[in-house]
């Protein structure tokens, strides 16, 4: 009798232990699809290589819904035979067996840096995801493990470069009731799906022609067709065999002849300072040109920043009727609706979002011929940054000089 008693507390304090390690396994796991969008937002934000790797589900933990599946159908014993055959198919949703998750993501982190996003100012604008299909037959019978699996593009805002990002994302899975995944593939400063698709495209014949223009150098074809946008199948040798041309930025076309002959000429450069709300410092450049269409008609574009952006902001500048200037950020963020008179701007500043706004008062301020060259340089380059980068002084006793605004008079 003792030892039947035993037994039993036994069978109860296994069972108990049990149920706490099962439902302590899935403690802190969302959910839902936002709840793991915005868990992967914040591993990027903060670079943050370990909580992402814990996004993904063990093999462990996918190799036990194998074995103890609760569908007991006979179709679904026979798709899960399938995967009992092939073990080693669940490897690749585990990082501690598929380096490439990791170095996909250090990738794309990389090349988001390169591409100029603050990952640390970056914010969830939407994301569209659709379901993803098994077309592997080493997987046959994966969706019984887990029975809702995504991929799709997520789409995060540089609040401090004010540029739109377009992340590709896959194998985002449900099981148990819960989230895990999102694998990060790649990044371009795109914000529709259409754009995105289109400078992939653009991406893609880059590296083809790489590729080409390198088969001295024992670029591998299967790594070509294979790993255009995911460059994790490319080889580090392969990488050093094109004397460090940069793989992650898109050369610029060559130039246009008619683009070159409708060149605007320019016939006026403007400068202004002041305040919104009386607070925040504003700084604009506006240019003059004559269309090249009719040689008389005057066209605007410029920059500005206002706080404490780094970069400047290209602006799209067009006048009413009225002689009301308007000012569009590009991409469109905000609009500035302005008068002039006495050289002397007053208007308004209004978020096309949230139509939150500032009162604004720019006077037209003196300022060095070199520097509105600059300017003038960064609208024809499409280099929107910071302007004063390489007046700054490389002094090796003082490097944090470089790092800071240092634009007075700009």
């Amino acid at each position: 009798m003792k030892y039947i008693i035993v037994f039993l507390f036994s069978c109860i304090l296994f069972a108990s232990q049990y149920t706490y390690g099962k439902n302590h396994r899935h403690r802190g796991e969302p959910r839902t699809e936002v709840g793991l969008m915005n868990n992967l937002l914040g591993c990027l934000e903060y670079k943050d290589t370990a909580s992402y790797f814990n996004l993904f589900p063990p093999f462990d933990t996918l190799w036990r819904m194998v074995m103890h599946n609760p569908n007991h159908s006979p179709e679904a014993i026979n798709e899960l035979n399938q995967l009992k055959e092939h073990p080693e198919s669940l490897l690749e949703f585990d990082p501690y067996y598929n380096r490439g998750i990791i170095a996909r993501f250090c990738r794309v982190l990389q090349k988001g840096e390169d591409s100029g996003i603050h990952w640390n100012s970056i914010v969830m604008q939407r994301y569209e995801l659709d379901r993803e299909t098994n077309t592997s037959k080493t997987l046959v019978g994966y969706d019984l493990v887990a029975p809702e699996r995504f991929k799709g593009y997520i789409f995060v805002r540089d609040l401090l470069g004010r540029l739109t990002f377009c992340i590709t994302v896959t194998e985002i899975q449900k099981i148990e009731g819960y989230f895990f995944g999102g694998q990060v593939l790649n990044i371009l400063e795109a914000s529709t799906i259409d754009q995105y698709l289109n400078k992939e495209q653009a991406e893609r014949k880059y590296f083809l022609d790489l590729a080409e223009n390198h088969k001295e150098d024992s670029l591998r074809e299967d790594s070509v067709k294979n790993g255009l946008v995911d460059t994790a199948t490319l080889k580090t040798d392969t990488i050093a065999t094109v004397k460090k041309v940069d793989l992650l930025s898109i050369p610029p076309p060559p130039p246009d002849d008619d683009k070159q002959k409708n060149r605007k000429e320019v016939i006026d450069r403007k400068y202004y300072e002041g305040k919104f709300d009386e607070q925040i410092p504003v700084k604009l450049f506006v240019r003059y040109m004559r269309s090249p269409k009719t040689g008389e008609e005057v066209v605007y574009d410029g920059l500005y920043k206002f706080g404490d952006q780094v970069d400047y902001v290209k602006l799209n500048i067009s006048r009413k009727g009225g002689g009301e200037w308007i000012m569009e950020d590009d991409p469109p963020v905000g609009v500035l609706e302005l008068e002039l008179k006495d050289k002397v701007y007053t208007g308004s500043w209004t978020n096309v979002q949230s139509q939150d706004g500032y009162d604004a008062v720019l006077k037209q301020t003196d300022v060095s011929q070199r520097k509105l060259e600059q300017m003038d340089k960064m609208l024809e380059t499409g280099h929107v940054g910071r302007i004063d980068e390489d007046l700054v002084p490389q002094e090796k006793e003082k490097p944090k000089v470089q790092s800071q605004d240092n634009d007075e008079g700009y």
